[in-house]
């Protein structure tokens, strides 16, 4: 147990696989009866919300074919974390990691008209991934299961439109989990597209950054994430009185990498092949909280990744950047971009042979966002940083895998066209709201418009077990947990237990003052296992149901059954048999 009472990570940890998984090899998990009941619960939730969503279930297989992952072009990237196999003819598969090329695929195959559109497919299933460094239970492992929900569209305005469905489908889904998270802006990462949100559970375990704002409803991933601050203006006021040639000659020899300005730093990246040096300009100095104190920056190595994936993210030889065969490429950040291009453009005009055009390149926030920074979006926010794992994404593609995998309807749709005044809440990108290009229309068809939404089944179980325990165990949501209650009685009880056990898993027939809901069964299980009583306590909590039904003293006293929550301030509270069913309905309603 941690100092605070509370259990650690690994004993969490221990718990999960003795009573609900097993691990057989580095990664990757058996889940044992208990473990398999929590992992149906989730289950049935996303169906259910799925299906509201007018999705249709479907089981596409483990295997994938690597030709298809060819054609999308995503194995010209790093392929260490697929597992690839061939048979015995020698044709190549892959062990799916995610399956946008299989459903496109599919469905490209089976859907000819506009009126089989919209479709919306999910599916929950196994996913494997080779994972160098499998860690921290189910967070990290080589072998998951994912819910995917893929979408097809006639048109971008109708993707959106869906995109905003899902998004709300996600927060009905989480909010009857009873679980805390965020939504945040974030990149698509290796999926691709141009729109995405990420879904995160605050946890000091977790391997994701996210900022909030402490006035407005502005959340992010930090690879996305942007402030408000700007660069101190007294350090605009001298940068103004600075000789711009001097500035950028020493952007341009690079004598900057021995010793920082005063007001802006260098960093550079080499490509993987050593053919290109990236160089990102920022500010050494920025504004940070209410106060508009100064504080020095860091460089934000994500957001060079994002404009330029293929960086090597080992030191390089600075000789190197000066060589004649090393193409450069820089990248400005927002703050100091004007000044940096005025002082180049100023010092252009009195050189020859200078290949750098400062007017054409990437110009995007450089500066690792900290606790204080103001918020983007508001006047008065700062934000916060919160450490968090991540439980699901929700990814607007386009055309990214229709084009090449040739999903398409002919483009006489009513919705096909221009896409003007889309109405979605959250941030839309404005050329998402542009007509549709020629690229987009071949022959008179119009490429699928699509999107795929994903949650971690595996991945959420571990994060609540880890998130929501107490001193005591695991304590499951009502909507998760194994069972709902457990009915736990010693040796001279046993025949009691039963007619407890009966009175809870009966259906009762709706009447004025039971509701339908009321009516429907209590998911209970009688703990009639040969141990001691206090042993089955202990083991109840360790396991973690809401709710415990326990004849004792109390029983035998006066034949009422003591009945304990921990989820509602360690409840514990006697109840008559005849009583005991509302009673725990009740308690069960509010968590």
């Amino acid at each position: 147990m941690a100092d605070n009472g509370y259990p650690t990570s690994g004993h969490l940890l221990g718990v999960l696989k003795k009573r609900m998984m097993s691990e057989t090899h580095s990664g990757i998990f058996h889940f044992l009866p208990l473990g398999l009941r929590v992992q149906e619960k989730v289950e049935k939730l996303l169906d259910k919300h799925m299906i509201a969503l007018g999705a249709s279930k479907v089981s596409l297989s483990t295997f994938s074919s690597e030709s298809l992952w060819q054609r999308s072009g995503r194995l010209t990237g790093d392929r260490s974390e697929l597992f690839q196999l061939e048979d015995r003819k020698g044709t190549k598969f892959l062990l799916s990691p995610t399956h946008e090329e299989e459903i496109t695929s599919l469905v490209a195959n089976t859907v000819h008209s506009y009126k089989d559109l919209p479709l919306r497919l999910y599916q929950i299933t196994r996913k494997y991934r080779d994972e160098p460094r499998p860690r921290q239970g189910l967070l990290r492992t080589r072998e998951f299961l994912m819910k995917d929900l893929y979408t097809f569209d006639p048109s971008a305005k109708d993707a959106l439109q869906t995109y905003h469905e899902v998004r709300e489908a996600y927060s009905a889904f989480f909010d009857e989990l009873k679980v805390p998270y965020l939504t945040a802006e974030a990149d698509s990462g290796n999926i691709g597209g141009d729109l995405s949100h990420e879904y995160h559970m605050p946890s000091s375990k977790g391997e994701d950054r996210i900022l909030s704002c402490s006035s407005c409803d502005y959340v992010a991933n930090e690879e996305v994430a942007r402030s408000g601050r700007e660069p101190s203006s007294k350090k605009l006021y001298d940068i103004r009185k600075q000789a711009p040639t001097r500035m950028v000659e020493e952007i341009l020899s690079f004598e900057l990498f021995a010793q920082v300005h005063a007001w802006y730093s260098i960093t550079h990246a080499f490509s993987r092949d050593r053919k290109i040096v990236y160089i990102a300009i920022y500010p050494s100095m920025v504004v940070h909280g209410h106060e508009c104190e100064e504080r020095a920056t860091k460089f934000n190595l994500d957001a060079l990744k994002s404009i330029f994936p293929n960086i090597d993210t080992t030191a390089g030889d600075l000789a190197e950047t000066n060589s004649p065969r090393m193409k450069k490429k820089y990248v400005l950040d927002y703050r100091i971009s004007e000044i940096i291009k005025k002082s180049y453009n100023e010092f252009l005009s009195t050189q020859r042979n200078v290949d750098v055009d400062f007017d054409d390149i990437p110009v995007v926030d450089l500066v690792m966002i900290e606790d204080g920074d103001g918020c983007p979006k508001c006047e008065t926010g700062i934000l916060k940083a919160h450490t968090s794992i991540e439980l699901g994404h929700t990814f607007h593609l386009g055309t990214k895998y229709s084009k090449p995998l040739n999903a398409k309807v002919p483009g006489d749709s009513p919705s096909s066209g221009t896409v003007n005044n889309i109405t979605t809440k959250g941030p839309v990108l404005e050329e998402k709201a542009e007509e549709i290009s020629a690229e987009e229309v071949t022959e008179n068809k119009i490429f699928l418009e699509m999107g795929c939404h994903g949650i971690g089944v595996s991945r959420l179980i571990a994060a609540v077990a880890d998130s929501l325990a107490d001193a005591k165990g695991l304590n499951w949501p009502r909507v998760m947990a194994p069972f709902e209650a457990v009915v736990i009685s010693g040796p001279d009880f046993h025949d009691d237990a039963q007619m407890v056990m009966d009175a809870l898993s009966q259906e009762a027939t709706p009447t004025p003052s039971v509701s339908p809901r009321m009516s429907l069964a209590i998911d209970a299980i009688l703990d009639d296992r040969p141990k001691p009583m206090a042993w089955k306590m202990k083991d109840a909590d360790l396991i973690g149901y809401p709710v415990l039904v326990i004849l004792g003293r109390s029983w035998r006293k006066e034949k009422k059954c003591e009945v304990q929550c921990r989820q509602l301030g360690f409840l514990r509270q006697d109840v008559a048999l005849q009583e005991l069913r509302s009673f725990v309905d009740d308690l069960l309603r509010q968590l």
